[in-house]
């Protein structure tokens, strides 16, 4: 262990040492007293001395929080006279490209700030963390949006981030949000040709850095961004842009968005476009149908989301014991798995040899929440779509299951459980009630028709760039 060295936290003086048992750095406030230690992992940044005979202390930027799940985070800096080797963060240039002003002056940086995400801590965060932290390292001018309704993040993206994208702008969109607000991104991105250079403009794909706000958080978890305790922001300095994978799923053209709590549906087709023989839908985490479906479509309330992650359990308990005595739901339909065979290289066909099913799932991801890990086998950003499915089970068996999956993903070794790298999945439904045809594309709901289908493959569409650790 290193021994103690001054400066000051905030402008308090401080003395402190380097543990590189515990990881950590233990300091005294010299005024008070009191005694803390610093996690090694809540560093985002270490500044060099600025140039100038008066500027001969460094910085180290960091996060401070009483526990990793507690998001009333703030900055923190820390003065010395210099920089331990262990914390120095190679490659350090501040302020990064991807955030510095351009010539024009015109910054194309905008945090977006989704205030009803997860447990709506994406404004404190913003001022206690983001906001100091930009400033910190000298980041000017960039665009702030709170978002005011649910549809904030769509109309941000058809009137300036869609426009500047096609109009061969860089454009970097710090996301204070959970998987919806990148959801609503690819909503409105796919909905336009992006190899349409007619114009003479060349299309750029805006690099989103993501600061998780959400519940689930499934992009997040499964690209490494929860690996330390910086919520993102040691990603979004030292990060590389990498090409977000999406999935294209096509929906018989009845089908439909439930939104405002299921009080309204939105058709994927609109009424002048009805000759479409199908709705196209992108997603980059999920699509399911099944118990997974039904449990997010049947959380997606403010009673539940205050809840935070535990509301989809609270949900899952309702839909295996349901409190007016009947049985657990059978989901009844035809689905088929499209695989490619490892010698030959060709598709193959493999219909599922059962009438009814509990639960139906094609991810991209590896990770739906934090510590579940639905599929394990998945690689971040890899493009390789899995499916995980399984036949009707007791509520006991299927909550036993379930649990599994927060073993490190131990739940695909259950020989009840069938997991398989896919080219395509098809679904043909056949359930009366509505209820139980609502399928979840990315934390999104739609309804299918009555006899309808859905159909999803891998897109090769390249519309936006995700911030990953450099190691991803």
């Amino acid at each position: 262990m290193s021994t103690f060295s001054h400066g000051s936290i905030d402008g308090r003086p401080v003395s402190f040492r380097l543990s590189e048992q515990s990881s950590s750095i233990d300091y005294k406030d010299l005024e008070s007293k009191q005694t803390s230690s610093l996690p090694l992992n809540s560093v985002i940044a270490t500044l060099p001395p600025a140039e100038g005979p008066d500027e001969s202390t460094a910085r180290i930027l960091f996060l401070e929080h009483d526990n990793p799940n507690n998001l009333e985070v703030k900055l923190r800096c820390l003065e010395v006279s210099e920089i331990p080797g262990a914390l120095w963060k190679s490659d350090q240039l501040v302020p990064p490209a991807h955030l510095a002003l351009p010539a024009d002056g015109d910054s194309n940086v905008h945090v977006v700030i989704s205030t009803h995400s997860g447990t709506h801590a994406a404004s404190l965060f913003f001022e206690h963390a983001l906001k100091p932290l930009l400033s910190a390292i000298s980041v000017t001018g960039y665009h702030v949006h709170k978002t005011q309704s649910t549809n904030s993040i769509i109309e941000l993206s058809q009137a300036i981030f869609l426009p500047r994208a096609q109009a061969g702008i860089e454009q970097t969109i710090i996301l204070l949000s959970g998987d919806g607000g990148l959801v609503d991104i690819i909503k409105v991105f796919s909905g336009v040709d992006e190899n349409d250079s007619s114009d003479g403009k060349k299309f750029v794909p805006p690099r989103i850095s993501l600061i998780p706000m959400g519940t689930g958080n499934a992009a997040a978890n499964s690209t490494g961004l929860f690996k330390d305790a910086t919520w993102g922001l040691s990603t979004l300095l030292r990060g590389k842009p990498r090409m977000l994978p999406l999935f294209q799923a096509n929906f018989s053209p009845g089908s439909a968005y439930l939104t405002d709590e299921a009080r309204r549906k939105e058709p994927l087709v609109s009424e002048f476009d009805r000759e479409r023989s199908a709705a196209e839908v992108y997603g980059a985490v999920v699509l399911s149908w099944g118990m997974h479906a039904s449990l997010v479509a049947d959380s997606d309330t403010s009673h539940y989301r205050k809840f935070g992650a535990q509301r989809f359990q609270m949900a899952a308990k309702e839909l295996l014991y349901p409190s007016d005595g009947s049985p657990t739901h059978q989901y009844c339909g035809r689905v088929t798995l499209i695989k490619k065979d490892p010698e030959s290289g060709q598709a193959k066909e493999q219909v599922i040899d059962r009438e009814c099913h509990m639960y139906v799932l094609a991810t991209l991801v590896s990770q739906l929440e934090k510590g579940f890990t639905i599929s394990p086998s998945s690689k971040p950003l890899d493009g390789q779509i899995h499916v995980v499915h399984f036949k009707p089970l007791s509520p006991d068996e299927a909550m036993g299951l379930m649990a599994k999956a927060y073993q490190g993903g131990q739940h695909v070794e259950d020989e009840r459980v069938e997991y398989d790298a896919v080219e395509r999945v098809r679904i043909q439904f056949n359930e009366d009630e509505e209820t139980w045809r609502r399928v979840c594309v990315d934390g999104k709901v739609v309804i299918v028709e009555k006899g309808g289908w859905l159909e999803a493959k891998r897109s090769g569409r390249h519309l936006l760039d995700l911030m990953v650790p450099t190691w991803v």
